[in-house]
């Protein structure tokens, strides 16, 4: 068993890292056909973070 270990990270590395690009083709192929509702909903929500960060910011 002592044969497998380099092995075993070099899968374990090499999985997650196409994991974790595949998720990552998958976010932005979902996001890249998004409806025009769908852009405006998430922009209105991100310009309302942006607005309750500058309310809360001591200046």
């Amino acid at each position: 068993m002592d044969f497998l270990g380099p092995y075993f990270w070099l899968f374990a590395v090499l999985g997650g890292a196409i994991i974790l690009g595949l998720a990552m083709a998958f976010g932005m192929r979902r996001s890249a056909h998004a409806t025009p509702r769908e852009k405006a909903v998430t922009e209105a929500a991100t310009r309302a973070d942006y607005a309750k960060e500058d309310a809360e910011r001591p200046d």
